[in-house]
């Protein structure tokens, strides 16, 4: 069948470097404001700059990526599917991230802001479930190769870190961590992906016969019944809670705490990324996946746990220690997790898996927890009529550290005996 990973053991070098270069534009805009953009937002806060956030909007922002995350991956991954080529999609999808950015750079009120956040992450998580599918596609032995495509991933995000901590200071001579100019530039960045998804491999969808809204509500309840696979989302759903803490005021923590070069300091921890990256297909042979998965919700837990301490007794190696752990954080949650729900399914419902497992982790997961951080600034950071703001960090960081132990626990239970877990 067109489109099927071919049979040799390896993929071609031309289709792994296609595959490469499609993770590296695909993470790069977001890269580039997505880190700093929590910075902007304090910046403008209160009687903060140009006055336009409210308190708690940092946290609160982040649930308009969770939204993103509820609906749009799954009707697109159904329409990849059933009916319109994979590649084609996530062109359009970056498209709209372009011109949601640009939304963003110009809105002057919050809630002109947070429409276009919201439209921006209905058109990325697609996008991301996407490429992933494209990927698993059209490789021969994914185990081994889809942790080394999603290097890429990581470098791009490095890429877009450095870029804001190193190069454009040196060519400039100031910061724009603070700034909106992120945002335009991640919308160019979206650009070049846009262009470039036109050029992927042929993914074609598997079968176009159905009425659109039967065979999706006969596809859904397939992978519903599909009992392995609905509790791992549940765990997943659980597991992704706490990363909105670090995700959305590491950079804001860095800044106020003054670290130097703040989102050059974090690309630290995309280092980390691509180290755990290149050992993956190793570690799933000898661990297996289950295993990987736990230890990154154990290491959530640690790394808030350093966070707090760093912040609590003023000293800075458990904070570069709390970066550093990235890599076990992001890859054994976000990537074992793409490749588990694509072991428990295949076959023609890929694409709807893969935004299925979107909805759990980066949907209903980080919705949750853009409540809970959202919450926790309003009472440790910046709580209304408090000035100057107290941003007490080492209570802040103790709250999904607590988060981290309780989905330990739980996904312990959940899968007791895990048969169809390894």
């Amino acid at each position: 069948m067109p489109g099927q990973p071919q049979p040799a053991d390896h993929t071609s070098k031309l289709i792994l470097a296609r595959l490469s270069a499609m993770m590296f534009l695909q993470y790069w805009p977001l890269g580039i404001w997505g880190v700093t953009v929590g910075t902007y937002i304090a910046s403008n806060t209160g009687e903060q700059g140009a006055r336009i956030f409210s308190a708690g909007f940092v946290g609160y922002g982040t649930a308009a990526g969770a939204v993103g995350s509820l609906i749009s991956p799954v009707v697109l991954g159904f329409l990849s599917d059933r009916y319109f080529a994979a590649q084609r999609l996530v062109a359009l999808m970056h498209v709209g991230c372009a011109l949601s950015a640009l939304g963003m750079y110009e809105s002057q009120t919050q809630a002109a802001f947070f429409f276009w956040l919201v439209v921006y992450f209905q058109c990325f998580v697609p996008a991301a479930a996407l490429t992933n599918k494209i990927s698993l596609r059209h490789l021969a032995d994914t185990d081994a190769e889809y942790p080394r495509v999603r290097i890429f991933s990581t470098v791009g995000w490095i890429s877009a870190g450095l870029f804001l901590g190193f190069v454009w200071p040196w060519a400039t001579g100031e910061s724009i961590e603070a700034t909106r100019t992120p945002l335009m530039l991640g919308a160019w960045g979206s650009v070049l992906m846009a262009s470039y998804s036109l050029t992927l491999p042929h993914t074609p969808p598997d079968s176009r016969i159905g009425d659109f809204s039967l065979r999706e509500f006969r596809d859904g309840g397939d992978l519903l019944r599909n009992r392995p696979l609905v509790v791992f989302l549940f765990v997943s759903m659980l597991a992704c809670i706490p990363s909105m803490a670090y995700n959305n005021y590491g950079n804001l923590f860095l800044n106020r705490q003054g670290y130097p070069r703040p989102a050059a300091l974090m690309t630290l921890g995309q280092v980390s990324d691509v180290l755990f990256l290149w050992a993956t297909p190793w570690l799933i042979a000898r661990f297996g996946l289950r295993s990987l998965f736990v230890s990154g919700v154990i290491a959530w837990g640690a790394r808030y746990s350093m966070l707090a301490a760093g912040s609590h007794y003023e000293i800075a190696w458990p904070v570069y220690a709390a970066i550093l752990i990235h890599g076990a954080c992001y890859v054994f949650i976000y990537v074992v997790g793409v490749m588990y729900v694509d072991r428990l399914v295949g076959g023609t419902q890929q694409g709807a898996a893969q935004g299925m497992y979107a909805l759990a982790s980066t949907g209903l997961g980080h919705l949750f927890g853009a409540f809970t951080v959202g919450f926790s600034q309003e009472i440790f950071l910046t709580p209304d009529g408090v000035s100057p703001p107290p941003y007490d960090w080492t209570a802040f960081w103790i709250v999904p550290a607590i988060l981290s132990a309780v989905t330990v626990v739980v996904f312990s239970f959940a899968f007791k005996s895990p048969r169809h877990l390894s």
